[in-house]
């Protein structure tokens, strides 16, 4: 465990280990829920808009849900909020197989499944602090949960396409309430480290606001979270563009969707284990503007089509790329800000990583419908490299 410092702890450890199982269904479960969209409509604005109910909430919701993060109980708030996701794994399943799933159920179960993550991830950023009692290897638990997730991204979406084609979107909902299981076990046996029963002072409005001072009093945190919003609005929509891409690009096939979304993930994996397994000190905010140069180019050759084996590593360079960025940005703000703000300002990263997304969904799903999907995934991508040349220019200055 030299190279992976976090896993001789314990309670990390299991919680590692339950997560990893856990996010595995949660991508499959995405795939499902993109496939089925559009299978209901044929529409590629149909797919924005449900890829904006499920993410939007982190963009309103987090910031607030920090608050939650540093205040209350981590663990006992994680398991009520990821019971309460698998018992909508389980309602969307069970509508799905009786045929009784429309576009409108569809996008409000979406929403309602996206606000409880919106409240999750800040929460489940911050608990790692909880896990720990060292420190210094708090990157190295950072980026081995990115790893974690990274590889349920690349199993995930290959699981989600072959049980499509096979079973049909149904066994994509069920799949994700079971294996949560394994990570409300281990949350459940979890005993987290002792800290400070401290709560913000002052009222809500000003410990609402004194998060955001923290995040973007300090110039380096700031302009990372600038990027990160700008990758997530101009490339992260291709995750629920991708049905409508696939078909206009390769014809009608859920497994090429499956794979060309694990591609994705693969690179994400590599992104995340390398960064876990480095040592010693890295120029995170290099890493993070060359990762966001990545991921624009990769979408960029992805959305021109030809062969199938172009896609594939064209989505490998969009995950490594967006994760490469995602991971430093979480890292340097985990080293720079006080522990008594963390769960705030993680929860401003994840409404900038994630909630720029929906946006973006939104805004390129309404562009695909006018100019094909293929052309809103390149318009994202052009976006994304404009952001680059921004970042690259204010570090200079």
């Amino acid at each position: 465990m030299t190279r992976f410092p976090a896993l001789a702890h314990p309670e990390f450890r299991r919680y590692f280990a339950g997560q990893a199982i856990a996010m595995i269904g949660s991508f499959a479960h995405n795939v499902g829920m993109a496939w089925l969209a559009y299978r209901l409509t044929g529409s590629v604005a149909l797919l924005g808009v449900v890829g904006f109910a499920q993410l939007s909430p982190a963009l309103l919701v987090s910031p607030f849900a920090g608050l939650l993060a540093d205040r209350y109980p981590r663990r006992l708030m994680l398991i009520g909020l990821l019971g309460s996701v698998a018992l909508i794994g389980l309602l969307l399943a069970g509508l799905t197989a009786a045929g009784w799933m429309n576009a409108t159920l569809l996008v409000v179960l979406a929403f309602v499944r996206g606000l409880l993550f919106a409240i999750e991830i800040p929460i489940r950023q911050a608990f790692l602090v909880d896990l720990i009692d060292d420190r210094t290897v708090l990157p190295n638990a950072v980026a081995l949960q990115s790893s974690a997730l990274n590889t349920a991204r690349f199993i995930g979406p290959a699981i989600g396409g072959a049980l499509i084609g096979w079973v049909g979107e149904a066994a994509c909902f069920l799949l994700h309430p079971c294996l949560l299981l394994a990570a409300l076990y281990q949350l459940v046996h979890i005993r987290p480290q002792p800290r400070a029963a401290s709560r913000p002072s002052g009222s809500f409005v000003q410990q609402f606001v004194e998060g955001w001072r923290c995040a973007f009093d300090d110039p380096v945190v700031a302009r990372m979270l600038v990027g990160v919003f700008a990758l997530g609005f101009g490339v992260g929509p291709y995750t629920h563009l991708m049905p409508a891409a696939v078909a206009e690009l390769h014809g009608a096939h859920p497994e090429l969707v499956g794979m060309f979304l694990s591609s994705a993930g693969a690179g994400a994996m590599v992104a995340a284990i390398t960064l876990a397994a480095r040592r010693g000190s890295l120029d995170f905010q290099a890493i993070a503007l060359g990762g966001n140069l990545a991921a624009a180019v990769g979408l960029a050759v992805f959305s021109r089509g030809g062969l199938v084996m172009v896609g594939v590593a064209a989505m490998v360079l969009v995950g490594l790329g967006t994760i490469a960025q995602a991971v430093s940005t979480n890292v340097t703000i985990q080293q720079r800000v006080d522990d008594d703000k963390r769960g705030r300002v993680m929860a401003i990263y994840t409404a900038m990583f994630i909630g720029a997304t929906p946006l973006g969904s939104l805004a390129f799903g309404q562009l695909g419908s006018w100019i094909g999907a293929s052309g809103a995934l390149l318009a994202g991508a052009a976006l994304g490299l404009l952001g680059a040349a921004l970042t690259a220019w204010r570090r200079r200055g």
